[in-house]
């Protein structure tokens, strides 16, 4: 009942500002293409039918209407990317189109050479969201690599190096395509991982192969395990869909739980709070729980460090896509302090923040790459000493 209740206001917030860009779109269209009559309405209902497009599609394939369902999330997503970056790159431009036209009525002087005609305003912005949803949608589909070293005194014995390889907010659904993972998998491949791990996220929708895809997943190479934890999208779907995907995925599922790799190595995962009550123990008694001598780590989808003392050496997780879509990422950075690469959040902890390898709704990414994180925690080396002078 509550994840219903959240679930209901989450829907009516995200229509009343996604109704709002349309309104917006239906005023400026209206405005500049001097539409009345028969063409207004149609207008009106074009735009209906495009914000209800991805609800439209769920019901359509919770009716066994799959083909037509994912034809529709096609395109309500991708028009949802594109009608963003319509009005982000749309207000900007109307404003100084306003401030102009105030300025000449002031100032009585003539600055129509400064200022476009609403048309061609249009046309304008239509265009260049046009070429900024194509941009997107290459930059969604060839994910890189970042590598990051972070310096790490606790690798057990003589190890030098311990290379943990993250992925994170998939988000793998219907909009799945044939060849849209197999970047990934030959990114994840190349690195040769000592540990792999998942920060939640993986699946969001019913697959068209859901066996098949886990697959891929499932012979990827880690002599140390492969780890994932639960983000909030497996929470929505429910787990009886999700945990079965990510076990077959060969992952273990890390909630509220913790593992030994290898010796001297512990890593740990928690649930993400969507979840309601989280499963197992919570983050400060896993913490406890492991010898302060030993290298912790933890999986957190949220990228929310515990305060106090009692931290993990290295916290890894993802959630926020660095914004997805530029400028949405400016809104993200002032609701959370870490948003996105390596942050020292105290002495000897570290905190690594994804962006995310694939992408929700809008399949685009737009001046917010994703990427398959390579991270290797690398034993410090100790300056060399100038040998002393003889006496």
């Amino acid at each position: 009942m509550r994840s219903l209740l959240h679930w209901l206001v989450f829907l009516a917030v995200f229509l009343c500002l996604y109704g709002s860009l349309h309104l917006y779109v239906l005023i400026k269209v209206r405005r500049s293409l001097y539409l009345e009559g028969l063409s207004y309405i149609l207008l009106v209902v074009v735009l209906a039918f495009l914000m209800f497009a991805p609800i439209q599609a769920r019901f359509l394939q919770s009716q066994g209407h799959s083909l037509f369902g994912l034809l529709l999330t096609w395109i309500g997503y991708v028009w949802m990317g594109y009608i963003f970056l319509f009005v982000c790159i749309a207000i900007p431009v109307d404003l100084y189109h306003l401030i102009a036209g105030s300025l000449q009525q002031l100032l009585d002087a003539d600055l129509t050479d400064y200022m476009l005609m609403r048309r061609h305003n249009l046309m304008l912005v239509a265009a260049a969201a046009g070429v900024l949803t194509v941009y997107g949608a290459f930059a969604a589909h060839f994910v890189g690599t970042r590598h990051v070293t972070v310096p790490c005194a606790k690798l057990p014995g003589t190890m030098e190096r311990l290379r943990i390889v993250q992925i994170s907010d998939l988000h793998l659904g219907p909009m799945l395509y044939p060849s849209r993972l197999d970047p990934i998998i030959t990114a994840v491949d190349q690195a040769k991982p000592d540990i792999l791990v998942c920060t939640g996220d993986l699946i969001d929708g019913p697959l068209e192969d859901g066996p098949a895809v886990s697959q891929l997943f499932a012979a990827l190479h880690a002599p140390m395990g492969k780890f994932a934890v639960l983000g909030n999208h497996e929470f929505y779907l429910g787990l009886d869909k999700a945990t079965p995907f990510i076990e077959m995925a060969g992952f273990q599922l890390l909630r509220g739980a913790g593992a030994q790799p290898a010796e001297g190595i512990a890593i740990a995962g928690i649930d993400d709070p969507a979840g309601g009550a989280a499963a197992g123990l919570p983050e400060s008694q896993l913490r406890a729980q492991i010898p302060p001598d030993r290298l912790a780590i933890l999986l957190k989808h949220r990228p929310l460090p515990q305060a106090g003392q009692n931290r993990f050496d290295l916290q890894l997780s993802g959630h926020l896509h660095d914004g997805q879509i530029f400028p949405f990422g400016l809104v993200i950075r002032m609701l959370y302090p870490y948003i996105r690469g390596l942050y020292a959040v105290a002495p000897g902890a570290n905190l690594y923040v994804s962006p995310g390898t694939g992408t929700w709704g809008p399949p685009l990414r737009v001046f917010a790459p994703g990427e398959v994180t390579v991270i290797d925690l690398q034993r410090p080396r100790l300056s060399a000493q100038p040998p002393e002078k003889p006496q």
